[in-house]
């Protein structure tokens, strides 16, 4: 039997970032029953149909971004905006995410925790230790002092949450219970990089 780990780069950089070397660095973690799915979604410019199948077809989520003005990448909430039609539904319903937030000195962990909310709200589960936070401030001062902050993320700890998404993997195939969602209408063909979004929400004023 073979899994799918979906590698969700929400990066500004695309394949030229952090975020890109780092997911590489999870992916090379993988047991041989795991293969990765390496998505990057400032290039994606396939149909919104073939993303929500591949998001089907995955067996857990390792959610990559940078930390932009307080926030997670455009790409990514991009991505949170078109898929919303699919929450709870077969694409995230109790499969395990896990974030991978780069930063250049704070405000990554607030961010790690709001995605993972969101993730968490779209119907995926959350295994123990789901993300870490690497920044470049951090790194720096391990490198000065690796006694005095033993503490701090480091990329090496990139293989724990990785090993306990495969893990969480099994909650996957629990008759999970939802509460009623109103469904929004699903937004079909190309992929919309850009433009306004018709979510079939009520209008104000």
């Amino acid at each position: 039997m073979t899994y799918r780990l979906l590698l969700l780069n929400g990066s500004l950089r695309g394949t030229e970032g952090n975020s890109a070397r780092l997911l590489q660095r999870a992916a090379e973690s993988l047991p041989s029953t795991w293969l990765a799915d390496e998505l990057c979604l400032a290039d994606y410019a396939g149909t919104v149909e073939a993303l929500a199948e591949r998001l089907q077809n995955a067996d857990a989520f390792l959610i990559a971004s940078g930390v932009y003005w307080g926030s997670w990448g455009s790409p990514l909430q991009r991505f949170l905006e078109v898929i919303s039609s699919y929450e709870l539904s077969r694409c995230f319903l109790g499969k395990p995410a896990g974030a991978l937030i780069s930063a250049d000195s704070v405000g990554g962990l607030d961010v790690a925790q709001r995605l993972l909310g969101a993730f968490s709200l779209l119907g995926c589960v959350l295994p123990p230790l789901p993300c870490v936070v690497l920044s470049r401030t951090a790194c720096a001062a391990t490198a000065a002092d690796p006694d005095a902050n033993a503490d701090v993320w480091q990329v090496e700890d990139l293989d724990i949450v990785v090993q306990n998404l495969l893990l969480a993997r099994t909650f996957a195939e629990l008759a999970w219970s939802t509460w009623p969602v109103r469904k929004l209408p699903r937004i079909e063909g190309n992929y919309p990089t850009h433009g306004a979004l018709g979510a079939g929400l009520d209008k104000f004023g």
